[in-house]
């Protein structure tokens, strides 16, 4: 788990939580990354519309390999959709980035979620301000902001090199959770 990359598991939901600016979507954008690597293809549910196609290409990601769902500021439109993509054979993995408002989710929709992701041997990754899927979630991790890298001389013009971010495991099904957080770094390019 040292790079982030490794943290998604087929047939599981995981969260990705964390404040604003915290690395959560950096850290997404790798897993999807990573799936696409291994030639799969993703789902993105994006209920703010704040994804970004060019810094996704960017970042090494085929878009073209990736269905793009906007919803409009609209949650429950998000959830729905989520919920039929999870139900499609063929993706590797479903995002919902549920921004900063997320949305609620009972019990009874997360626990359907679950199923239905094991079922389809996917991968469901949700990302947002706070956790949502409960019990549902194998796997909840925190990112949170360590501030940013900067080059140059303390005398002379400086530009911005990065960010620090540290992932910590809030809850894995069946692990107590992580008190050693893990460093990770994304860069400007």
């Amino acid at each position: 788990m040292s790079n982030g990359g490794d943290i998604i598991r087929r047939g599981a939901i995981t969260e990705i939580v964390g404040s604003l600016s915290s690395g959560r979507t950096s850290l997404l954008l790798t897993c999807l990354r990573r799936c696409l690597a291994r030639g799969g293809v993703g789902a993105l549910v994006d209920a703010d519309g704040a994804f970004d196609p060019e810094c996704a290409e960017a970042a090494g990601i085929d878009v073209r390999r990736v269905l793009w769902v906007r919803c409009g500021g609209r949650r429950d439109v998000a959830v729905r959709a989520t919920d039929l993509l999870v139900r499609c054979p063929g993706f590797a993995l479903i995002a919902l980035d549920a921004g900063e408002t997320p949305p609620s989710l009972s019990l009874t929709a997360a626990y359907r979620l679950k199923l239905a992701v094991r079922r389809a041997d996917t991968a469901l990754v949700i990302v947002g301000r706070r956790p949502i899927a409960g019990a549902s979630a194998s796997l909840v991790v925190e990112t949170i902001p360590r501030g940013p890298e900067w080059v140059g001389a303390e005398t002379s013009v400086r530009r911005l090199a990065g960010a620090r971010t540290e992932m910590r495991v809030r809850r894995a099904q069946g692990a107590a959770p992580s008190s050693a957080p893990v460093a990770w770094r994304w860069c400007a390019r």
